[in-house]
């Protein structure tokens, strides 16, 4: 049975966990399949050469962040057409930059006040999104008052060592990294301050070599989670959502096995007793209890008690 919002709230829901519909509902500018078709979509000018490294026979991947990373180990070992190593680094970044401009929404198309009084009701919040919606309502509302990331230490980094949480501060996890964050050449994880001043191009792009974006936009589920596997603070994000005791809503979330099932594993195997989902209110009936009975299947080898209501009521 698929229920509204009011009729089940009251189940002690503590954790969110947002997908890609949550973005969507607050503008079809990111309904998009991949930002490198976005590439294509709106001839955004990127080398032939760069555009080639994405290739199936190349490296292989959607994701810009991998693609950076190996033109920046390639101008570590060849000596002799640094500028043109170069100039290919930044036309990539550029193109990036661009894709991510044309599929965003401004500061000021958020409704930063309400996103912000939905997320206070959670005492955890993960996101598989990597856009700026929830930092940016959160520091607009309550400039981050009374939540954390984890990038408190010097130079707002990620310190593995130091995450425990004070003063009872409501945590967020970017499952699968987001814009402002990025990675240096050593592997640092760090955060980009994200005000409303601070434009998309801003935040993204790097005056350096090697300090790439963190953030997985696409990729198979096995893809997504060897990448999540391979960096030190996307493994202590996806840890935490395993570990997970409190009651959780999961939020415009497709739950594609094929996607996401990297996901779907953790809700499985978390301690949580019980799993609100949102289901598309735009679906056909029909749509709807097929979603619904293909998560029913999933979780049936286990004691949780799944809820399922109308995306429109919440």
């Amino acid at each position: 049975m698929i229920e509204n919002w009011e009729e089940i709230k009251s189940n002690r829901f503590e954790a969110l966990l947002l997908g890609n519909g949550f973005s969507i509902g607050i503008s079809d500018r990111f309904k998009y399949e991949s930002l490198l078709e976005q590439i294509d979509r709106y001839e955004i000018p990127m080398y032939p050469m760069a555009r080639d490294l994405f290739r199936k026979d190349k490296v292989n991947t959607h994701n810009f962040e991998e693609i950076l990373r190996v033109i920046y180990h390639a101008s570590l070992v060849n000596f002799y057409n640094q500028s043109a190593i170069e100039q290919l680094y930044f036309n990539v970044q550029k193109s990036l930059i661009e894709a991510v401009y044309q599929s965003h929404v401004s500061y000021s198309e958020v409704p930063i006040e309400d996103v912000a009084l939905e997320l206070k009701k959670y005492r955890s919040i993960f996101t598989t999104n990597y856009d700026l919606i929830p930092y940016w309502s959160l520091m607009g509302a309550f400039s981050f008052r009374g939540f954390c990331d984890y990038f408190w230490s010097s130079g707002c980094k990620f310190d593995l060592s130091d995450t425990d949480i004070r003063d009872s501060k409501r945590p967020i996890y970017y499952l699968h990294g987001a814009i402002h964050l990025k990675t240096n050449p050593d592997g640092v994880v760090y955060k980009v301050t994200a005000s409303e001043d601070r434009t998309l191009s801003n935040i993204i792009d790097s005056k350096s070599m090697g300090n790439t974006p963190l953030f997985i936009s696409e990729g198979k589920s096995n893809i997504k989670l060897r990448r999540i596997r391979e960096n030190y603070y996307f493994s202590f994000c996806y840890d935490k959502l395993l570990h997970c005791e409190s009651n959780m809503v999961v939020y415009g979330h497709g739950l594609d096995k094929e996607y996401d099932e990297h996901i779907l594993s953790a809700l499985k195997k978390s301690p949580m007793e019980k799993l609100a989902f949102s289901v598309f209110s735009g679906m056909r009936d029909e749509e709807k209890e097929a979603f619904a009975s293909n998560l029913r299947a999933y979780f049936s080898s286990t004691d949780k008690e799944l809820y399922f209501f109308e995306s429109t009521t919440h």
